[in-house]
């Protein structure tokens, strides 16, 4: 089969290949966040939909909360430089157009560093979230969840969208 695969089609390619309802799904990486900071949105295009055609697809994504005292929020262990995770101290509702999600959640976002390395999403998973609107109904949205962090010395600039190009 491989040999039938344009190389425009590898582009989209994730390993491994995955094969369903005689469809070869192929998705592009995700977007990077549309907010540094808040509730943002990322997209891919992907065919892994009943038609196998190539669709844009959107997701929720919170990389931190906007708060401009981030120190505060994360507390480094003593003799260590970094902390790769951190909570609120308390779940929150989201809000996303002016809807509120039904359920409280309390995500976990990337820590910080003292010695110029950053925290990135290590694994994570993709949740449903329900939002209720006041007076129009609801509506669910896919949201990415982060589950680990890592701290690492190889940084990008936060909402780079050419952080993935490399210098040949």
């Amino acid at each position: 089969y491989a040999s039938l695969i344009s190389p425009l089609t590898l582009a989209y390619r994730s390993l491994p290949l995955i094969w369903k309802r005689k469809c070869l799904v192929q998705a592009t990486k995700w977007t990077p966040c549309s907010r540094t900071c808040g509730m943002g949105i990322s997209n891919r295009v992907t065919n892994e939909n009943s038609n196998c055609e190539m669709r844009k697809e959107k997701r929720l994504c919170y990389i931190q909360p906007c708060n401009s005292t981030m120190s505060k929020l994360v507390k480094i262990p003593k003799g260590k430089t970094c902390q790769p995770t951190f909570q609120l101290s308390k779940a929150e509702k989201f809000v996303f157009s002016g809807c509120s999600s039904t359920q409280s959640y309390k995500p976990t976002f990337c820590g910080i560093c003292t010695d110029k390395r950053c925290c990135i999403p290590n694994k994570s998973k993709m949740i449903t979230i329900q939002f209720e609107c006041p007076h129009e109904g609801s509506f669910k949205w896919k949201m990415h969840w982060i589950t680990s962090c890592v701290c690492q010395r190889n940084c990008r600039e936060p909402g780079d969208i050419f952080s993935e190009l490399k210098i040949l």
